[in-house]
This record gives structure tokens, C-alpha cells and sequence, in this order.
């Protein structure tokens, strides 16, 4: 059976045959004059004319003299036909992209080309187009799967794309629409008065959200940066520098799981708008979300989304936070009782990881609620305590005027009038960095510039956003499915491992800087390696998996290990090898601390080793393999992780963490 390797053999002999003749397989310019849309649509009018059209070969049929070739571009497909001896010939060569009637065998499905003939109807009724010239634009060296032999394989699908959105059109369908979301949220606040001003996507200081954020290095200016979790604190300066009406839509980071609503790169929106508060934002907003759901999928009307039934065509009603959370579980949100709080969540089968504040237990209380509300409501009032950034209601100041739309179980929005008291947000952001200084990552940054720029005033604002998760639960999408390059780990399959044989792929994607080997015997007390193992391993495993990280690290670390390639010699004339270069380190975690370090190395790009439960319970690599194949990071029960830094780097890192004990 031909295998991928034997067709792409194939296609690189027919590839070098056309360089032979003189045929120029990558022109840069094409001359289309029509797309295939446009030509069926207006067929009668332009049926005898002369057209160019080009597009990707779907099929080849040769009989004889006559050649039938099916192209595809963006907008459709139509049927080419060629005929020996009323088609161009070799003494037309000179144009060194022209594939001969003969030279049809040199082609193959996937190849582009361009057309140039008389756009007639077949005998049979098929609207075609009679090709006089036919030059290659492409040569394809790898077949793309038919539609009868379909591309179903999820992962495949979500790593190869380019040919997922070719074989399966629903798929490119699909991002057509996502397009059309985003351009309809553009029209509609253009259309009520806010502007588009582009923001950093890289921040000293992130907040506007409680998310643990991606940590980058800028060269130039030797300091650290976050990429932002949210659009928030920039937009909200320029309506503190005048601006009335600001928009910006991009991408955002949150160092998370991933999950179905949730990916850790995704596009949103935010605006503000000055002069406005919470009920002139839920007005307007209601009226977005319509509109912007109605331009894109020409209906408010949905028979299943995330399980519900939905109609958005309705005045959606307002419900108090206080009120639902007393009514669901008789929670009492302004007085918490966190044992409370935490039996509710184990009733109901909620994983609680390591220490937990009343205020996320308080947020996955009312999860539970959310996830089984059809909605569309309007979500208000939540608490001061967990809307660090929002107005207090001045006729209840135990709560905000903060918004969110509950739509098929997830809330698809948040916004609020926006706190512009300098002293209220200085002490809020306080308590924010508090909880953050006591091991809480996702709590908000103290950003002192932003109390700064509120001390020299901004009017009263209501700021709003929503991420394109309101466009994959319409869709009725995981995230995965509803972008089109979700992160995924890297790896490279045996094929093309096979294919590329003089490429060495398990180094070629590591980076690591090679310093000069020391040569002194004493050791390097600037930097450290540091294996933090779980605290609820039994000692047995404790030492197993130190023992299996260590010899890794000490195996990849860009200096030599030892103090120097000598030993120490006793009385007796034995031999011990010399100290390690660094010192070693032993420290413990919970498991959720360990995912959160190593994703913080992984984005240093520090030599790191990460030891897995599967490690230990098989020597097989095999099944390890097959395990994970099936198995997300997220889901991988993590025994240790050990890496190697300078000191300054791995005091960051392992803050709040204990020595081994």
C-alpha cells in the first residue's frame, strides 16, 4: 500500500519533470479577471467570453484528448476542459508556467493553476470554462485527503487546519462567520460613536481581570513585561486623557486551563464609553449583542446551545446576585460563611485545590447556579469584594453596578459603571495585592499609575466587554474547534520525521544559551538547580522522582556539572567525583502549584524537567506515549518539576514555596 512518503516521492519527480521542460512551478503573479462565484452568477451575461480564473485541482478526468479538470477557489468551483490541438502548444513555451494537454499527467489534486479560455455550458448543462492556456501557479508535493476520504482525526484536525478547512468546508464556514462576528461588534460601535484605538498588548502592570498572566522579556529595556489579561486599565486611561467613546478588539492572555468556554489566547472586546453608567450600558449592550448575532448568523433564535434552548429576541430581565445566591443555596453574600461555601461545593462535587478565600468559593457557588440557567438575564449587583474595579451602588454600597449577561449557562459579558474614586480604587487594588502576596496569582496587580491617572481625574464611565466565547456557544463550538490555530504541544509526527530524516527534531526547537565551561573548582553559587516535588507523596515516590529530575537536569545544564572533570582523592588512593557546580535545592508543592511552575518555566524557556505519575507507575516509553495521546496537560497528574536558573529568576519562581522537610 503507497504510503505519504510514496506519493510525495511521486509529486517530487513530477516536480523536477517540469523544471526539464522549462515550466516554472512558483510564478509570484497570477492574472484571475473573475472569481467563481461571479461567473456562475452571471453566466448568461458573460456566457462566449474570455476569463481567467484560478483556483486549487479537486479532480483530474483524461480521456483521450480531452482533459476535465475541477478548481476550487474561496467563493466556489467550476469545471475546466481541455482539448489537444485547440489548446496552447510547446511552441507557446516561452511563457514558462503553460502545462500542455499532454502534460496533464504532471498535475495533481491539490496543485493550483490559473485558466484562461471562453466560459461555456457542457452538453450536459454544466457551466464550464473552455481552457486555450493553462499554467501552474503551484506544485503540491503532499495529497490532500478527498472529501469521500474524509480528514476526521480531531487532533490532526486541530494541527493541520490548512487541510481541515480544506477537506471539511464547514469548518472554513465556520470562521467566515467568526470573521463576520467581529466585524459586526466593529460596525456597531462605530456606528454609536466610539472610536478604535489600539492598545499594548505588553504591560508592566496587568489587571482589569483575575487571571494569572504570561510573563515575557523585553531585551531593550532589560525588564520583564506581562502580556495583558484584559484591555481595561489602557482603555480607561484615554477616557481619563478626554476620549469619550473607546474601543479596541485583540487578543488577551490568561495563563489557565484550557477547557471548553476557555482558551488561554483568545480575542475580545472591550469599550468605554464616559458619561454613561451600568443601565445605560445594559441598554445599549442588549441591543450589540442582537445585532451583532443577527448579522452573523441571521437569527436570535437557537434550538441548542450548550444544551439550552435560546431566544434572545426578548426584553432580558434583571436579577440581583444577592437575591439568586439566597434563593439557590440560601448564601448570605454579604455576610460568607466559608465552611459553608465549601460544603455546598463538595455536595455538588466540586474539586476544591489547595487553600480557597470565601470570595472564589463565593464565584464557584455561583457557578453552580449559572450553569443551569437558560437566561438571557442580566446578572447585577455583585458584591464590592470580587469587582475590585467597579462602582458601588450608592443606594446599597455593599455591592456594584456591575453587569453580566447569563446566557446558556456561562456568562457571555462583563461590565459596570467604572470606579473613578482614586482613594476607593488605591485601597481596593491594596487588598488585591494583599490577597496576591498571600499565594492568590489570579488576584489583581497594584497598578499605581492607573490610581495616578484617576487622582487626576476621569468623568464617570461604564466600561463593557465581551471574547469571542459568546461567538463559539452560539456557534455551538468548543474553543478549540472555534479558533483556527488553538495552541497545542508541539511535536513532529514519524512521517515527517521519516521525510526530513537529516533534521535533528529533538533539538532543533531547544534554545538554550551555551556558556563557557568553568574551569575552577569551586562552585557557581549564582545560580541553582531546584527540584520541587509534590508534599503528598509517599517517601518512596519522593525520592524516585528527585532522583529520575535531577539526573536529567544535570544531563542538560549548559555547563558541565561537576566543579571539574577531576575528583577529590582519599588516604587510601579511591576516587570520589567532584561537587556539583550548583547547589541543589529540594522544595514541595501542592499539584496545582506544580502546573502553575511549570508553565512559568516552559515560558523562560529555562531547562526544566517535569516528572509525571505514569513515570512511575510504567517503565514502558510506549505506553507513556499512548497515555498522553489521549491526555491533556491540564489532566496530567504531576509528581515534580525541576529546573535550573539564576537565583534572582528561581527566587520568583518558587516564591511562597517550602524547603523539603
Amino acid at each position: 500500500m503507497a504510503t505519504l512518503k510514496d506519493f510525495r516521492d511521486e509529486r517530487l519527480r513530477k516536480l523536477a519533470e517540469l523544471k526539464e521542460l522549462g515550466v516554472n512551478p512558483y510564478p509570484a503573479k497570477s492574472n484571475r479577471s473573475i472569481d467563481m462565484l461571479t461567473l456562475v452568477d452571471r453566466f448568461e451575461e458573460i456566457e462566449g467570453q474570455e476569463v481567467v480564473v484560478v483556483g486549487r485541482v479537486m479532480s483530474i478526468r483524461k480521456f483521450g484528448k480531452l482533459a476535465f479538470i475541477v478548481i476550487r477557489d474561496m467563493s466556489g468551483q467550476v469545471q475546466l476542459f481541455l482539448k489537444e490541438g485547440e489548446s496552447a502548444t510547446v511552441a507557446d513555451r516561452s511563457n514558462s508556467e503553460l502545462i500542455m494537454p499532454a502534460e496533464i499527467a504532471l498535475l495533481d489534486t491539490g496543485d493550483f493553476v490559473e485558466c484562461s479560455g471562453i466560459v461555456v455550458k457542457t452538453k450536459t448543462g454544466e457551466i464550464s470554462v473552455e481552457c486555450k492556456k493553462l499554467r501552474i501557479l503551484t506544485k503540491s508535493l503532499r495529497p490532500m485527503p478527498s472529501a469521500q476520504e474524509g480528514f476526521t482525526d480531531k487532533e490532526q484536525r486541530l494541527r493541520r487546519r490548512y487541510v481541515d478547512m480544506n477537506v471539511n468546508l464547514d469548518v472554513r464556514d465556520r470562521f467566515v462567520r467568526r470573521s463576520k462576528f467581529w466585524q459586526a461588534t466593529r460596525e456597531f460601535l462605530l456606528k454609536e460613536g466610539f472610536l478604535e484605538i489600539n492598545i499594548p498588548v505588553l504591560e508592566h502592570t496587568t489587571g482589569g481581570a483575575d487571571a494569572n498572566p504570561f510573563v515575557t522579556h523585553m531585551d531593550a529595556l532589560d525588564q520583564d513585561f506581562y502580556l495583558r489579561i484584559s484591555h481595561e486599565l489602557p482603555l480607561k486611561r484615554l477616557i481619563g486623557a478626554g476620549f469619550e467613546k473607546v474601543f479596541d478588539i485583540g487578543p488577551r492572555f490568561r495563563n489557565e486551563n484550557y477547557s471548553d468556554e476557555h482558551l488561554p489566547e483568545h480575542v475580545a472586546f472591550e469599550s468605554y464609553g464616559a458619561y454613561q453608567d451600568y443601565e445605560d450600558g445594559m441598554e445599549l449592550y442588549e441591543r450589540q449583542m442582537k445585532e451583532v448575532a443577527m448579522a452573523t448568523w441571521g437569527t436570535l433564535k437557537f434550538d441548542n446551545v450548550n444544551g439550552f434552548a435560546l431566544d434572545l429576541d426578548q426584553k432580558w430581565p434583571v436579577i440581583n446576585y444577592a437575591d439568586i445566591m439566597k434563593e439557590k443555596f440560601d448564601v448570605d453574600v454579604f455576610n460568607p460563611n466559608l465552611d459553608q461555601l465549601k460544603t455546598i461545593l463538595k455536595e455538588k462535587g466540586v474539586k476544591l485545590d489547595g487553600d480557597i478565600n470565601v470570595n472564589r468559593a463565593m464565584d464557584s457557588v455561583w457557578k453552580l447556579i449559572r450553569k443551569e440557567s437558560a437566561g438571557p438575564f442580566w446578572l447585577v449587583h455583585e458584591p464590592v469584594a470580587i469587582s475590585p474595579l467597579a462602582k458601588q451602588d450608592p443606594s446599597d454600597l455593599r455591592v456594584t453596578q456591575r453587569f453580566h449577561p447569563v446566557i446558556a449557562g456561562t456568562e457571555m459579558g462583563n461590565g459596570y459603571s467604572e470606579l473613578n474614586d482614586p482613594v476607593d480604587q488605591l485601597n481596593r487594588f491594596l487588598e488585591q495585592q494583599e490577597m496576591r502576596d498571600s499565594g492568590d496569582d489570579e488576584a489583581q496587580m497594584l497598578d499605581i499609575d492607573f490610581v495616578e491617572m484617576l487622582e487626576y481625574g476621569m468623568p464617570p464611565a461604564c466600561g463593557w466587554s465581551y471574547s469571542e466565547r459568546f461567538f463559539w456557544m452560539l456557534e455551538g463550538v468548543s474553543a478549540r474547534e472555534g479558533v483556527p490555530f488553538p495552541q497545542l504541544r508541539s511535536e513532529v509526527d514519524e512521517v515527517t520525521k521519516g521525510i526530513y530524516s537529516e533534521i535533528d527534531f529533538a533539538h532543533s526547537s531547544v534554545k538554550v544559551e551555551i556558556d563557557s565551561v568553568v574551569e575552577h573548582g569551586e562552585q557557581d553559587f549564582s545560580r541553582r538547580i531546584v527540584a520541587v516535588v509534590r508534599k503528598d507523596l509517599e517517601p518512596w515516590r519522593v525520592a524516585n522522582a528527585v532522583a529520575h529530575m535531577q539526573a536529567i537536569i544535570g544531563s542538560r545544564v549548559p555547563n558541565k556539572v561537576l566543579t571539574s572533570d577531576d575528583v577529590f582523592v582519599g588516604s587510601d588512593g579511591l576516587a570520589i567525583p567532584r561537587n556539583s557546580q550548583y547547589p541543589i535545592i529540594i522544595m514541595r508543592a501542592d499539584e496545582k502549584e506544580l502546573h502553575k511552575l511549570h508553565a512559568k518555566v516552559k515560558e523562560q524557556n529555562l531547562v526544566h524537567h517535569v516528572f509525571i505519575k505514569e513515570m512511575q507507575d510504567t517503565t514502558n516509553d510506549k505506553e507513556i506515549v499512548e497515555t498522553l495521546k489521549n491526555q491533556a496537560m491540564a489532566d496530567t497528574e504531576f509528581f515534580g518539576v525541576s529546573f535550573y536558573a539564576d537565583n534572582e529568576v528561581a527566587d520568583k519562581l518558587t516564591k511562597g514555596l517550602q524547603l523539603w522537610k
